[in-house]
């Protein structure tokens, strides 16, 4: 390792490629900086064979990388946590590996508590790694030595560990497990989902909002991915998620809402007002609609099978000594429900679940017969009167009250064929007391007088 490369001329990286070309297999890292600008970039690739050791500069000028990444691609792979690196090389550079082995996830295959890297090489190779610079700013030039020294480790160390690590797997049955999920993760990182214009702005809080309230969210949203990108700041340096979910919901309201903003600089500032203001102006036909659901709510017969293959899902994860998200996660449980040909689940994971062969050859689960009660029928008479007895209405019988605590005697009875006449008070000055008189007669009283 004292012997790395620092590569960011084009010369240096074809010395480079002529030995990766020989190379049996290549451990890979990068480093991005996902928290200091936006959007994101890698801002180093490190390469590690039997023969060299180096670290790739994809940001200096002059520079092109596309032919490393084009060779690496045809090579075997080692990689810890790949997830976030294929998807943002994919995202620069359409990179799309064929074979990979990823030490995380074998860790996780092989019930490990703690699946980073430090603690991995920590048990397997008896190596202590120091974490210290995980959280640089990697964009940074020129490139400290202490950040070069750091990185290259990240990659130096994944051969051993994943010899260590693909021995146990062999002797647990689990390697042909490891290499499946391996290659369900290049297919996820390399096919990303194609962005929706009406959902990608719908962020968590906004579920109850109105239409109003969704077109000040909408705009704030592009305003904040638009100062993000000017700036080159992360989107929560612009303003936290919460945030925008609070001042869309005031200013649709027509509240006051300047206290909630970060501080700013005049022009961010302003085109922030400007934003709000215009899309407090939105005509009501161009504010966003409800979303549809988009899947169609479990029956009682879906819920059940969901719930029995939880339940076989988790007995079968204790007896492995494994995390049950390993064997399926609950989307995927609720994908199998729905469809299980489409679902997103491997073939082990479909056998470990107790999925068998049909008479087509595919893999599918058999549900036990589950007794549901009926929903109770009522005809259209029985529904009418029960609603027109909520509501009170009569309906040939007359539907009795239910009493509200205990049953009180009256204070005292009127006699039989008498009504007990209201009375109602009538001041004479303010000095005297008000002197009864009954209902009846000051009506009486009120006629003469219009008579006269």
């Amino acid at each position: 390792m004292s012997g790395t490369d620092f590569v960011s001329k084009q010369g240096q990286l074809e010395n480079l490629l002529k030995l990766i070309e020989l190379a049996p297999w290549v451990s890979l890292d990068t480093e991005a900086n996902s928290m200091y600008g936006y959007p994101e970039k890698v801002c180093l690739i490190q390469l590690s064979t039997e023969s060299v050791d180096s670290i790739v500069d994809p940001l200096a000028k002059g520079l092109d990388v596309t032919p490393l990444l084009k060779l690496l691609e045809k090579k075997p792979l080692i990689m810890h946590g790949a997830d976030y690196d294929l998807r943002l090389l994919y995202k620069g550079y359409k990179f799309r590996p064929r074979q990979l082995f990823d030490t995380m996830l074998a860790g996780k295959l092989l019930g490990e508590e703690s699946c980073g890297l430090a603690s991995l090489c920590e048990s397997y190779l008896g190596i202590h790694l120091i974490k210290k610079y995980q959280k640089a700013d990697w964009g940074r030039r020129p490139i400290p030595q202490d950040y070069l020294n750091y990185a290259i480790k990240d990659a130096f160390y994944l051969n051993e560990l994943k010899l260590r690590l693909e021995k146990r797997l062999l002797q647990c049955g689990r390697l042909e497990w490891h290499r499946q999920n391996c290659q369900r993760l290049i297919k996820d990182c390399t096919h990303p989902a194609k962005p929706e214009p009406s959902r990608e702005w719908r962020i968590g809080g906004c579920e109850n909002f109105s239409r109003r309230e969704l077109g000040i969210l909408r705009e704030l949203w592009y305003w904040r991915e638009a100062e993000g990108i000017r700036n080159c700041r992360p989107l929560f340096f612009i303003m936290r998620p919460d945030l925008l979910v609070k001042i869309a919901k005031a200013a649709a309201a027509n509240k006051k809402y300047t206290h909630l903003l970060p501080h700013y600089s005049p022009s961010i500032k302003g085109r922030l007002l400007q934003t709000i203001s215009n899309a407090q102006k939105i005509p009501p036909k161009k504010l966003p609609m409800y979303l549809k659901r988009e899947h169609q709510r479990f029956t009682p017969l879906q819920q059940h099978q969901l719930e029995y293959l939880t339940k076989v899902r988790d007995e079968r994860a204790a007896s492995l000594k494994m995390d049950p998200v390993l064997i399926a996660s609950r989307a995927d449980l609720v994908g199998c429900i729905r469809d299980q040909e489409a679902c997103h689940l491997t073939e082990w994971q479909k056998e470990v679940l107790g999925f068998k062969k049909n008479e087509s050859g595919k893999l599918s689960f058999t549900f036990p017969d589950f007794q549901i009660s009926p929903i109770p029928v009522t005809s259209k008479k029985e529904s009418t009167s029960s609603q027109a007895a909520l509501s009170g209405k009569k309906t040939g019988k007359n539907p009795q009250p239910k009493k509200k605590g205990k049953d009180k005697k009256p204070l005292s009875e009127p006699s039989k064929g008498k009504r007990k006449e209201k009375t109602i008070p009538v001041v004479k000055s303010k000095t005297k007391k008000a002197e009864q008189l009954p209902l009846k007669q000051e009506k009486r009283d009120k006629k003469k007088i219009f008579k006269k």
